[in-house]
């Protein structure tokens, strides 16, 4: 991927794998012991449609560009309307699977010019997604703060089992939001959901025929795990039941490191706008490293080579970085890639700076999204 300077122009990541901790639940209702565990081993169904929106945002801010689809995004010329703000609207294809389920509407405005430079976009967004034949299955109201080093997100959102009913409603406080980084291992940013560490409470409510489950999950972005407390379970007639404390490790290692080899079309968006197409080729280098020859554009011939490695326990996760541009302008872009479930795509968010010339300092971000070749 590669960026300009910004005088002539300008990733809610997809935790796809979730592990269970340990509580002893002997004592309490079996529907509350069985409503707890598949909520636990759930989670990365529901997560997604949190953490995964600052990919969706990025893309729709990005106006006339194929991934920003069929979201119109106008300048808000209301009165009173704060410099460099928009409002978005219209349909969204999320998945990639050519059906338009997703609907979004919403408001951003940028701290900059984001056709020149980059400093943050704040902002409101409304999610709704329904699914031919089956009808409406989750709605969310976010506010949502995007910066370079981190984005924060408060509101909630609830998630509709077609087949069961069962509701989960996912709740964050406006005045505790929760803050999402790009895991890097250090100290302060440790893997605790897949490939980004998340830092403060969300409240889980769980609705079924037997009952509501309710719960807080505590991350902190210095801890692993995820510390679940506070989890109690109403029965249809009224009766509560407290559920022990318990830890959980929400990490993506369902396969193998193999399952990144191939080649993929990614297609990115970057604030500082900017938007763009490359060729990437993956083989494994080793334990923990793969090998990335990226092709920008597709059939060029300009490429680069450079490593990611796995991080941690995450199989499906990796971090990387290069180094881009002419001499005289060039940038490092640190990355972090999230593998889908099917291993048929890998999203991206990521972080650039100029290291060189007169935009020494500044730089931007980028979400992307790749798609396996056959």
């Amino acid at each position: 991927m590669r960026h300009w300077t910004a005088a002539p122009l300008l990733s809610l990541f997809l935790i796809s794998g979730c592990g269970g901790g340990s509580e002893d639940l002997s004592a309490i209702p079996v529907e509350a012991s069985e409503m707890d565990s598949e909520l636990k081993s759930n989670m990365a169904r529901f997560m997604p449609l949190a953490v995964n929106a600052e990919t969706s945002l990025i893309f729709v801010l990005n106006p006339g560009t194929p991934m920003a689809q069929g979201v119109t995004v106008t300048p808000d010329t209301s009165p009173g309307a704060a410099p460099y703000t928009v409002t978005f609207s219209g349909p969204y294809d999320r998945n990639g699977d050519g059906i338009d389920e997703t609907t979004m509407s919403g408001h951003a405005t940028f701290d900059s010019d984001p056709d020149i430079a980059w400093s943050g976009v704040s902002g409101e967004v409304a999610v709704d997604v329904s699914i031919p034949l089956i009808g409406h299955l989750y709605h969310s109201d976010m506010s949502f703060t995007i910066l370079s080093d981190e984005r924060q997100i408060s509101g909630s959102g609830t998630f509709t089992e077609p087949i069961t009913g069962d509701t989960t409603t996912m709740t964050i406080p406006s005045a505790s939001p929760l803050v999402i980084k790009a895991a890097d291992e250090t100290a302060s940013a440790v893997s605790n959901a897949c490939g980004y560490s998340l830092n403060g409470q969300i409240r889980l409510d769980v609705t079924g025929s037997d009952g509501t489950l309710t719960s807080y999950w505590n991350f902190s972005s210095s801890r692993p795990s995820v510390a679940v407390n506070g989890t109690t379970f109403t029965d249809t007639s009224g009766n509560t039941t407290a559920l022990p404390n318990s830890s959980v490790n929400l990490i993506c290692n369902s396969g193998s490191i193999d399952d990144w080899v191939g080649s993929f079309d990614q297609f990115y968006a970057c604030l500082p706008r900017e938007s763009g197409q490359a060729r990437l080729t993956i083989a494994v280098a080793g334990p923990g490293t793969i090998t990335i020859n990226d092709e920008d554009p597709p059939g060029s011939g300009d490429s680069r080579t450079y490593q990611a490695t796995i991080l941690g326990d995450n199989t499906h996760a990796a971090r990387g970085f290069f180094i881009g541009g002419p001499v005289g302008s060039r940038y490092r872009e640190d990355f972090n890639w999230t593998l889908a479930r099917n291993n048929n795509s890998f999203s991206q968010i990521s972080r650039y700076e100029y290291t060189e010339g007169p935009n020494s300092g500044s730089g931007g971000i980028c979400v992307a999204l790749a798609r396996r070749l056959p």
